[in-house]
């Protein structure tokens, strides 16, 4: 009886903990990043996914928490600044005071601070999404319908994945084709406002 218990309870954790990833390295990573959590990569993929930031970097930062006052921290550059990305699970109580001395050392780094809890990294539809995209990260797109894929999208603009399958007519699942292309950062999926779908919007990068 005990046996049973220790292999439906211990096992499938330590079954996922060995499944959990160490680093992260997207498209628009500039080195490979320690990941600290599952929400932290959350994050992270819709990051990369996302059309306003341009690049995803890990370095010297302030310390959010104060102790210590230097740490080593995901900073996105987005097309409106910097900033020094803190995952939390919940949103952490500042005083005025408090929030006033982390923006003077973030502005002093050339940083402001992007903080983002649980509640806001699984907001729906982006959440489910952003997994679904990633699912296809493996998918492999032959040189044809790359080929197809992009010159339906360089001649006729941005458009919906109905009409990208219609004029592109690749060989493939178009759905899974996008999605792995955009895994590698080569097209942009607009999948912030509704669920992915034939209607989700594809734009060349």
């Amino acid at each position: 009886m005990h046996g049973q218990v220790f292999r439906n309870q211990v096992l499938p954790r330590q079954l996922l903990r060995k499944a959990a990833p160490s680093l992260y390295f997207g498209p628009k990573c500039t080195v490979a990043i320690p990941l600290e959590s599952f929400l932290q990569l959350d994050a992270l993929r819709e990051a990369s996914l996302d059309p306003a930031v341009c690049s995803i970097h890990y370095r010297a930062a302030p310390n959010p928490y104060g102790t210590p006052p230097a740490l080593m921290g995901v900073v996105l550059r987005k097309i409106e600044g910097n900033f020094l990305l803190n995952v939390c699970q919940v949103q952490p109580e500042r005083s005025a005071g408090a929030r006033l001395l982390l923006a003077e050392q973030l502005a002093a780094s050339g940083l402001r601070l992007l903080e983002r809890d649980a509640a806001d990294i699984r907001r729906e539809p982006i959440y489910s999404n952003v997994q679904e995209v990633w699912s296809s990260e493996h998918v492999q797109v032959s040189i044809d319908n790359r080929l197809r894929i992009g010159a339906a999208l360089c001649e006729d603009g941005p458009q919906s994945i109905r009409e990208l399958r219609d004029r592109a007519r690749p060989s493939c699942d178009i759905v899974s084709a996008v999605c792995a292309l955009s895994c590698q950062g080569l097209l942009e999926l607009d999948i912030r406002d509704r669920a992915l779908g034939p209607r989700t919007t594809v734009r060349a990068i």
